[in-house]
């Protein structure tokens, strides 16, 4: 049972239970919205038979390994998005021992990266949940059968912790800095933005260049194959000719989001356009070979290569005047092609399970974020 009471301006809480060291538990916060959440968070693990790991005075376990430790045995077995921020975890905060994680500890370390580190939302929860699914794992492994399951106090932080506050304004503003925001892209083409990135595919210069990019046809190809499909940039340079099933229509991808670097495969219709320039291109390859000639085909070379192609897509959008597009946002205009694409009779193609199978989505939220429609494409209907 937890009680939120106001003293002096801060909120305590008081939570009851008996899983807890005396039966009691008390924390201040500086709103009641922190208060309140964190209350609740910790009542619903408490609830479940889990307890958080520094509610312990004395450590039910006799080892007390270095952060750096749990981080680098969890760096192999983690996905390939969170080995970057482990490493960079390793080095901010791998002198700490397990039982220095405590539930001071971890608001301390979030008002430092709001107010020192002055990070982004998004990049301060990337941090924290990695940190956090790199203790759970130890404690997962070193838990023995019977003992009492413990839970990392990062997993207690109160809801909206990584939104910045009144109090951390404050502090920024005197080393003339500003609050962080998350920032939801929902960038599209515009019919003139595409009628001149196309044109400087097709070598056309600007009259304030003395010269055009130099033209060259797979990345024209490429180009064209990500905004009609929505493949993520190293789904499309990966992919080779016997992916292509000319007969259906389709590109058999191997998609590259699956936990721990595992292919996700799923099956991508090609618009009637995309067939006949896709057709041409491997009309004369062989069935293992690479449709794009961008990457050599070792892992290895994977990260250089989509940092190039990223740079030629900076450097593609700046020449034709779209300097804030960038590669990624191709993505959420093929999503809404294939959201507002209709029949020749005006019936509505595909529906959004199918899109989401399209787009290698296993959660409907992300159709939701990537569908960045326009007012047009709604009043249009009404006409």
């Amino acid at each position: 049972m937890a009680a939120v009471t106001n003293r002096g301006g801060r909120w305590q809480i008081r939570v009851t239970h008996k899983l807890l060291p005396g039966g009691k538990f008390f924390h201040t916060f500086d709103d009641e919205d922190s208060a309140r959440s964190y209350a609740q968070n910790l009542e619903t693990v408490l609830d479940r038979g889990i307890v958080p790991l520094d509610f312990f005075e004395k450590k039910p376990r006799t080892s007390d390994p270095f952060l750096e430790i749990i981080l680098t045995n969890h760096i192999p077995k983690a996905a390939r998005s969170d080995k970057e921020i482990l490493e960079l975890l390793v080095d901010e905060v791998g002198k700490l021992r397990l039982s220095q994680v405590t539930t001071i500890w971890a608001d301390q370390w979030v008002c430092k990266m709001k107010q020192e580190s002055n990070l982004a939302p998004s990049t301060l929860r990337k941090r924290v949940e990695s940190l956090a699914r790199a203790i759970d794992e130890h404690v997962r492994l070193t838990t023995p059968e019977g003992g009492v399951r413990l839970i990392s106090p990062l997993r207690l932080l109160p809801k909206g912790y990584s939104i910045y506050k009144e109090a951390d304004a404050k502090v920024l503003e005197k080393a003339n800095k500003k609050s962080k925001r998350d920032v939801s892209r929902d960038r599209r083409m515009e019919p003139d933005e595409a009628a001149r990135i196309k044109a400087v595919l097709n070598g056309g210069k600007r009259d304030d260049r003395q010269r055009p990019l130099p033209v060259d046809p797979a990345f024209k190809l490429l180009h064209e194959l990500i905004v009609d499909t929505g493949l993520r940039l190293s789904e499309a340079y990966t992919l080779r000719v016997e992916q292509y099933d000319i007969a259906k229509a389709l590109l058999n991808v191997e998609g590259s989001k699956g936990w721990a670097g595992v292919i996700k495969p799923r099956v991508v219709p090609l618009i009637p356009s995309l067939r006949v320039l896709l057709s041409g291109w491997c009309k004369d390859m062989k069935a293992s070979e690479l449709i794009f000639p961008y990457w050599d085909g070792t892992k290895e070379d994977k990260k250089g290569t989509t940092s190039r192609l990223s740079h030629r897509f900076t450097s593609l959008y700046e020449y034709a005047k779209t300097p804030d597009f960038r590669e990624h946002d191709l993505r959420h205009e093929s999503t809404c092609r294939w959201v507002t694409m209709r029949s020749p009779s005006g019936h509505w193609i595909f529906s959004e399970v199918e899109i989401c199978k399209i787009m290698g989505w296993t959660d409907m939220r992300m159709m939701l974020r990537y569908a960045s429609l326009r007012g047009e494409d709604w009043s249009s209907r009404l006409t």
